[in-house]
C-alpha cells in the first residue's frame, strides 16, 4: 500500500512540469523501488522513465554539468537506457566543447574521455539467450561509472 501511495504521489508531483517536480518524482519513485516487493519491476520501469525524463529536461533547460551531476548520482547505470546514455554522452561532449572554448584543454580532454566511456563496457548487441560475452580489457584498472567526473 505504501508503494502505491508513493507512486501516486510521484505521478501527481511530476505533473507540474518543473525541475523540482521532476526531481521530487525521481526521489519518490526511488523510495518506492527500495521497498517494493512483487511490483518491483513495474515500479523500477516507472522510476527509470522518470530519471530519463529528468535528464532530458535538464539537457533542454540547464547546463551540461547538471545532466552530468544527475548521472554521477548513480540513479541509473549505463546500459539500462540508450536514450539516457546518449543524453549523458551529449552533455559531456557539450561541456568539453565549452571548456575547450574557454581554454581549459585538460578539462575538455577529461570530458571527452568520459563521453567515450559511456556505454564502452556494453557489447554492440546482447544475446537473446545465454550469458553476455565478456569484454577483455587491456589493463587491470576499473574505470567504472564512479570515476566519470
Amino acid at each position: 500500500m505504501l508503494v502505491d501511495l508513493l507512486v501516486d504521489e510521484a505521478r501527481s508531483s511530476g505533473a507540474e512540469g518543473t525541475r523540482a517536480g521532476r526531481e521530487r518524482r525521481v526521489d519518490l519513485l526511488g523510495t518506492a523501488v527500495g521497498i517494493a516487493g512483487p511490483a518491483r519491476d513495474r515500479v523500477r520501469e516507472e522510476y527509470e522513465a522518470a530519471v530519463l525524463d529528468l535528464a532530458e529536461y535538464l539537457e533542454a533547460t540547464a547546463s551540461p554539468s547538471d545532466v552530468i551531476e544527475l548521472f554521477l548520482r548513480d540513479l541509473m547505470r549505463t546500459g539500462v537506457s540508450a536514450r539516457f546514455d546518449q543524453t549523458v554522452k551529449a552533455a559531456y561532449l557539450r561541456r568539453a566543447q565549452t571548456r575547450e572554448e574557454e581554454g581549459d584543454l585538460g578539462g575538455a580532454r577529461r570530458d571527452r574521455a568520459c563521453a567515450k566511456q559511456i556505454g564502452a563496457e556494453l557489447p554492440e548487441q546482447g544475446l537473446l539467450f545465454g550469458p553476455t560475452p565478456r569484454i577483455r580489457r587491456r589493463h587491470h584498472h576499473d574505470f567504472g561509472q564512479e570515476t566519470l567526473f
